[in-house]
């Protein structure tokens, strides 16, 4: 997730849509997401390597090591962003 797109409304969608960030170890958003309110004060790459270990994700063959990271940095930055919004809903 790039930091441009660390908008609200956009992980509000992401949250209700919860894709699969890692093919390699069947890894989910809300996996992910499972692990950062409890680690917020590290740095992203400490954070990061948490992650890997906890979830798995983005051991394999790290292709979705940017997604990780880009999760991390912007759950980082704005974390009342990652509350569930139940005013936003997919169609």
């Amino acid at each position: 997730m790039n930091m441009h797109l660390c908008q609200k409304n956009y992980v509000q969608l992401l949250i209700e849509e919860n894709p699969l960030i890692c093919t390699c170890h069947h890894r989910y958003l809300n996996e992910i997401l499972a692990v950062l309110p409890h680690h917020t004060n590290e740095d992203s790459e400490a954070t990061v390597k948490l992650v890997q270990q906890l979830t798995g994700a983005s051991t394999g063959c790290g292709s979705c090591l940017a997604k990780v990271e880009g999760i991390v940095q912007c759950y980082q930055a704005k974390p009342e962003i990652f509350t569930k919004d139940e005013s936003v809903t997919t169609k």
